[in-house]
């Protein structure tokens, strides 16, 4: 179990996040500019800035001048590039101290006997390679960030933070899992692997990597009968991402800060 130090503030100069026109990315935005020591930058992406689900997003930024709405389809190589040169005209020398890839997609296709080709491919496309080509277009921002600070590895100082599922560890998935939602669950099961190896691997640049289960959320993926309002779950990650450290690095963890066992 990860032991929230009580002192800790999450402080970061720069964040991202994917996926913030609505849900936990939306309710990130809203809480992250409402901190006492609020972000100077953050960039807050969505597919498609101009929908009507993009309209609070919108207001939010309206309000808060550090907010950058940015247009990133996390499965378009060119919007991730675009994306990119938006962050390096923002942030420059700075660098980016912390990633939230939170974007993610849920068809709730279940069983072997209706899984499709298309449904699986979508879902690893979203779900696994969109963060991580977001996390690698992005990395050399990571870098300059990490690199201005001698400290201990930190949310504050650089970090990737893959928002995945408990449904991607084996040993919660046997006793929780209530649909057999194959596309989803190996593709979260995916990232939060990859999670695992890139933490290891930029551990010793400065970066932390850790993954965050957010749980069964009343959100238009989560539904209406979630137990967990959205409010409640983001301030939860808040207080866990000011948390993590070295021992953090790899694992997979509530929104509690608790680890969950691969």
């Amino acid at each position: 179990m990860l032991h929230r130090n009580p002192m800790a503030t999450l402080s970061p100069r720069s964040v991202f996040i994917t996926g913030s026109s609505s849900g936990i990315g939306l309710e990130l935005v809203r809480q992250l500019v409402n901190l006492s020591h609020r972000p100077q930058h953050l960039l807050a992406s969505c597919r498609d800035p101009s929908s009507d689900e993009a309209r609070q997003l919108q207001d939010i930024a309206a309000a808060h001048p550090e907010v950058v709405v940015v247009k990133l389809d996390i499965t378009s190589d060119q919007d991730i590039k675009e994306a990119v040169v938006t962050a390096e005209q923002v942030l420059g020398e700075e660098g980016l101290n912390l990633l939230i890839n939170n974007a993610a997609i849920l068809s709730k296709v279940s069983g072997v006997r209706d899984v499709t080709r298309d449904d699986l491919v979508g879902h690893f496309d979203c779900n696994t390679a969109g963060p991580m080509m977001v996390s690698k277009s992005l990395l050399p921002l990571l870098l300059k960030a990490a690199n201005k600070s001698l400290s201990h590895l930190s949310c504050n100082r650089a970090a990737i933070i893959n928002v995945s599922s408990g449904l991607s560890s084996m040993s919660f998935c046997i006793k929780n899992m209530k649909h057999p939602w194959y596309s989803y669950i190996c593709s979260k099961a995916a990232l939060t692997m990859a999670t695992n190896i890139m933490g290891r691997e930029l551990c010793n640049d400065g970066i932390l990597v850790a993954a965050v289960n957010p749980g069964h959320v009343k959100t238009n993926m989560g539904g209406s009968d979630a137990p967990i309002c959205v409010e409640d779950c983001v301030s939860n990650l808040l207080r866990t991402f000011a948390s993590f450290n070295e021992r953090s690095v790899g694992l997979l963890h509530s929104n509690y800060g608790e680890v969950i066992p691969w």
